[in-house]
């Protein structure tokens, strides 16, 4: 039971005030590398993320820091490039540091994996689209993409509908969502359903009319739309004008931005839903460890003036681990003992749930620390309409 409360003491800490000492001086910080997207087509989620690491930098060093060495997050942008993050990966890599944070995005997380595969350091991507092998340096943010298309099934399923189309990006976010509700869509759960017609396009593309035609002739119960960032606006505009706006359509948790959804507020499908991190329901238990943590969350942002949101939430639980693993080994660690810290963290209480890393699927969260939530056009927002898991609302 050693980290059964970690997570929402150590996020209530951080809200709440110094537990030890501050650090006396001038202390050099100690730097924590991170690489985000704050530029290209990924800045929607970089630059929440950012916002996120900026928001915990302060509440860690009220607290003491690393053990009285405040923390300093060194943000590098990668531009949304795979190209760029090698090469800032690279440069922190020859620090010898334990650990790096990011980057924001499968593409650019995918590039940077094999770099650190040897001997580290510990990578966090933020990004729940990949899967890294038991036992690696790399680690996933969030629930993987195939435990987000069993939970959008589950839902799917409970509605009623059964004729689904799929409209995905050719990029890796896109592929990756799609390979993933092919494989869930073979559990048994879910017999009766079926894709009806499977339609792709690119991210830089203005215009989807064709592969909007083809969906609206199947005729489907509802659209996943396996696409993330400025590819989703064009998805959303395009089914409005291809007459397919009452269709429902569900999305997946990357698009859960509030600066993204407000711009495509004007154009949003009448049923807009999608995936979320569990953060979203504000426990519906009402009270526990989870509940804890996520009050905590929401005060640290609501202090800054911020309705946190996914971009906020990816990196939040994956730092506090991070913190709790160098304030116990020092800062003298390096990346081996790291990532032995981490493989041995359970029964951790954070914003989504309690995660456990001890399974090998170097994220430590799955199918419950997920909620399905729906756009309110009055209130220009999304609620929760699901338990964690999928299973709908009362």
């Amino acid at each position: 039971m050693l980290h059964r409360f970690i997570g929402a003491i150590a996020v209530a800490a951080l809200v709440a005030g110094p537990l030890t000492p501050g650090p006396a001086g001038a202390a050099e910080p100690y730097e924590i590398n991170a690489i985000l997207s704050l530029t290209g087509t990924f800045a929607f989620l970089g630059n929440a993320e950012a916002t996120s690491l900026r928001t915990l930098e302060p509440l860690i060093n009220k607290q003491g820091g690393i053990n009285g060495q405040p923390v300093h997050f060194n943000i590098a942008d990668d531009q949304s490039q795979p190209a760029v993050a090698v090469q800032l990966a690279n440069a922190i890599i020859a620090k010898h540091v334990p650990v790096m944070l990011g980057p924001t995005y499968v593409a650019s997380c995918l590039a940077v994996a094999p770099l650190v595969r040897a001997n580290g350091p510990v990578q966090y991507c933020f990004a729940p689209t990949i899967h890294p092998p038991a036992g690696s340096y790399t680690f996933s943010g969030g629930a993987s993409s195939y435990d987000q298309a069993i939970e959008s099934l589950v839902f799917a399923k409970a509605k009623g509908w059964k004729r689904l189309a799929v409209v995905s990006t050719t990029d890796a976010t896109g592929q990756d969502i799609e390979e993933q509700f092919k494989e869930a869509i073979k559990d048994r759960r879910f017999g009766g359903m079926s894709f009806v017609v499977t339609e792709h396009y690119n991210p830089t593309d203005v215009s989807i009319a064709a592969q909007l035609a083809n969906v609206k002739a199947a005729n489907p119960d509802a659209i996943l739309g396996m696409t993330v960032g400025t590819a989703t606006g064009t998805l959303l505009r395009s089914l409005r004008d291809a007459g397919l706006e009452k269709v429902p359509l569900m999305s997946n948790l990357g698009n859960i931005i509030n600066t993204a959804l407000a711009q495509y507020a004007s154009f949003m499908p009448d049923q807009f839903y999608s995936t979320a991190p569990r953060f979203y329901a504000h426990d519906v238990s009402g009270k526990g460890p989870v509940r804890d943590a996520q009050s905590a969350f929401y005060k640290a942002f609501n202090a800054g003036g911020i309705d946190p949101d996914v971009g906020n939430g990816f990196p939040w639980d994956p730092t506090v681990i991070v913190i709790a693993g160098l304030r116990k080994l020092g800062t003298k660690a390096d990346a081996k003992s790291l990532l032995a810290y981490m493989e041995s963290v359970h029964d951790f209480a954070g914003v989504n749930g309690i995660a456990d890393y001890r399974g090998g699927d170097q994220r430590g969260q799955g199918l419950t620390a997920l909620v399905i939530v729906k756009w309110d056009p009055a209130k220009k927002h999304v609620f929760t309409v699901s338990e964690p898991g999928g299973k709908p609302l009362h």
